[in-house]
């Protein structure tokens, strides 16, 4: 297993499935006000620390024991609810904090006769949940 995303999201290689991150990135910023000062360069006061963000993509295909449209729909409802969850990579989490899933897009690669999708490659966006 390399990670997880709550029960439904499980990044993983085996014989059965390939579900694997890739293009992952992390940021993590801090808040800053500046302050004017007559005469002399502003001054920085720090105001905590913002909110960390990950993003990645996935190939999804058939062939790798996945189901493109199904795992696409699935991604899909937990944006649209809300789903805050831990988002585990090597049995760490990213943060220490929940994360949600503020955007997915999806570019269907490869669709069979009748409409079944073959492969899809997303790309997801995550916001720490504080």
């Amino acid at each position: 297993m390399i990670g997880t995303f709550g029960k439904n999201l499980i990044f993983e290689t085996s014989s059965q499935r390939v579900f694997t991150p890739e293009k992952m990135s992390h940021t993590a910023k801090g808040r800053w006000n500046n302050h004017t000062v007559v005469g002399a360069k502003p001054k920085k006061e720090f105001s905590g620390a913002d909110l960390q963000g990950f993003s990645m993509s996935i190939k999804l295909r058939a062939d790798y024991g996945v189901k493109p449209r199904q795992t696409i729909e699935t991604i899909v409802k937990m944006v649209e609810s809300g789903t805050a969850e831990f988002l585990i990579i090597g049995g760490r989490p990213i943060g220490s904090n929940r994360f949600v899933i503020t955007d997915v897009s999806s570019e269907w690669d490869t669709v069979y006769r009748g409409g079944e999708l073959f492969s899809a490659s997303v790309s997801l966006t995550f916001e720490e949940y504080a």
